[in-house]
């Protein structure tokens, strides 16, 4: 039966009725980490004068902790797991590959010809079999397993909204097979150009945010649409190897090798370990691998089994959340930091040219002016009218300069981190 002709207006008008109607988990401190993150950090990064691309790092890393907070309190066997997060462009198999380490055959991703991920979704290694939902309000539904192989992009725009706004992200716990200690985070495709008809503008931004909480990072690429690793998969692996002063251990996937002949196998390996090379992109390992078969054909650098094998260990999940909550902080705190140093350079400036301006007698205190008089002149000016000039440009300077002003925002950011480490130490 065709996916859409299975999904009635029942079935959707049902689904998001569940969701809507969720009731919180009453956790204090992940409300109030939820609430210091939509309103006061919002606030503070509002009018603190921090480069845009700061404000965006900050902004996903601690979405991260706080979706990891609420995942722990409500599953608490996610407390010492490994975060493995699988990541990759639209249809590359990254659903297959997660499903082809679970076992048994009660609970699998759904995998189609159209991009099936929509909703990033946590695989925890566990007994209970159940897939769960959680709410933008921080509640929590069960979701059946027949309407969870529905949540396709298609499935997504059928609704008419964008559903990770009320449903950002989901948890199946199931046994992975020879896996105790590791969790899967399944995400949509980073590339939203790549999915037609969808409501994916944002999965690029969704990616960042899981990663953000990850250990480790496995990339999938499928071999029956590409031969070799897209140029636009080594920058993004490139922008994320840049940010991430971590050293989170990397693992290439050419998933969907079955799909080859194996001849071909060997001179694509050889390529993409080429490509990744010259990129300068740091990784454990690479292989071809078929998730269909569950089996790992070639291989360059660690085998993937034993890349798997030495991250399944068990973590300290409260000390390694308040770790990754300083390192993020202390990112704000430097961008904050260099503007206050701009900051105070320029009122030294200021104050010098105040003093020049007394000492040649020009000195008047002016209101704040633009600065596009005084330019293109051709004719000598006069004395008065270099007076005029200095005067606009001192006042510019003094309007600048309290734009700069972040005393205030840097000690405002001090203590709300204070605050959140309070409330994730509740967890």
């Amino acid at each position: 039966m065709d996916e859409q002709a299975a999904v009635t207006h029942d079935d959707r008008f049902d689904f998001v009725a569940r969701i809507l109607a969720a009731e919180p988990l009453s956790h204090q401190g992940v409300t109030e980490f939820r609430h210091l993150l939509q309103e006061d950090m919002r606030a503070l990064l509002s009018d603190a004068e921090v480069p845009s691309a700061v404000v965006a790092q900050v902004l996903y890393r601690l979405h991260a902790v706080a979706d990891r907070m609420e995942l722990m309190t409500s599953s608490p066997c996610v407390l010492d797991k490994c975060v493995v997060a699988v990541a990759g462009g639209f249809s590359s198999g990254k659903s297959s590959f997660i499903s082809s380490f679970m076992d048994g055959a009660a609970i699998k991703l759904p995998v189609g010809i159209d991009p099936m991920t929509s909703i990033p979704t946590y695989v925890v290694s566990g007994p209970r079999g159940t897939i769960q939902g959680y709410t933008d309000k921080g509640g929590l539904i069960d979701i059946p397993l027949d309407l969870y192989a529905r949540l396709s992009h298609r499935f997504v725009h059928s609704l008419g909204f964008n559903l990770r706004d009320i449903l950002p992200f989901a948890a199946i716990e199931t046994p992975l097979r020879d896996l105790e200690h590791v969790t899967f985070i399944d995400l949509p495709g980073y590339d939203p150009a790549m999915s037609e008809g969808a409501y994916t503008d944002d999965d690029s931004t969704v990616a960042l945010e899981f990663l953000a909480q990850a250990h480790a990072l496995i990339w999938v690429i499928g071999l029956d649409v590409n031969g070799t690793i897209p140029s636009s998969d080594l920058d993004f692996l490139g922008s994320l190897q840049s940010e991430n002063s971590q050293g989170k251990p990397l693992y290439i996937v050419l998933n969907k090798a079955d799909l080859r002949p194996p001849a071909e196998l060997t001179p694509v390996l050889d390529n993409v370990q080429t490509l990744l090379n010259a990129e300068g992109i740091a990784y454990a390992g690479l292989c071809a691998y078929s998730s269909a078969r569950s089996t790992q054909f070639r291989y360059r650098g660690q085998h993937l089994k034993t890349f798997l094998r030495e991250i399944d260990q068990p973590v300290n999940g409260r000390a390694d959340l308040l770790k990754e909550l300083n390192a993020t902080f202390r990112r704000l705190y430097d961008a904050m930091s260099k503007n206050s140093q701009k900051s105070e350079e320029l009122e030294n400036a200021v104050i010098a040219l105040e003093l020049d301006l007394h000492e040649l007698g020009l000195y008047r205190a002016r209101r704040t002016v633009s600065m596009e008089q005084g330019r293109g002149r051709r004719r000598p000016r006069t004395p008065g009218e270099v007076a005029q000039s200095a005067q606009e440009r001192l006042a510019y300077l003094k309007e600048q300069l309290r734009t700069l002003e972040v005393d205030g925002a840097l000690g405002t950011a001090k203590r709300i981190a204070q605050a959140m480490r309070m409330a994730l130490k509740t967890v």
